[in-house]
């Protein structure tokens, strides 16, 4: 089954709504009673891969407890969580050109 998370990026989007995403991904993807042992055990692996040698399962689920809790983390911290979904970020540009007639 195929789900699709948007957020409306032209409006400046938070970081809770970010994590609010992973949050649902993980739900769906693992059950509501193992999505934050499964999203940690994804986590870490995917820090490790990026060099993270110190990274565990014991000493990386509080920190992504915590992201939760407080709706908010580093960016590096959400781009893993978004992968561990099997999600990634996209930057999307525009430009505004102001024309005088």
């Amino acid at each position: 089954m195929a789900m699709l998370f948007c957020l409306d990026f032209m409006e400046t989007t938070s970081a809770n709504a970010i994590l609010e995403a992973i949050k649902a991904r993980a739900v769906a993807k693992w059950g509501e009673k193992k999505w934050i042992a499964e999203l940690v055990r994804e986590y870490v692996e995917i820090s490790k891969a990026n060099g993270d040698q110190v990274a565990t399962t014991v000493n990386r689920r509080p920190q992504v407890e915590r992201a939760f809790k407080v709706g908010s983390c580093t960016l590096d911290t959400a781009i893993a969580l978004a992968a561990a979904v099997g999600c990634r970020f996209q930057m999307a540009c525009t430009s505004v050109e102001v024309v005088d007639l």
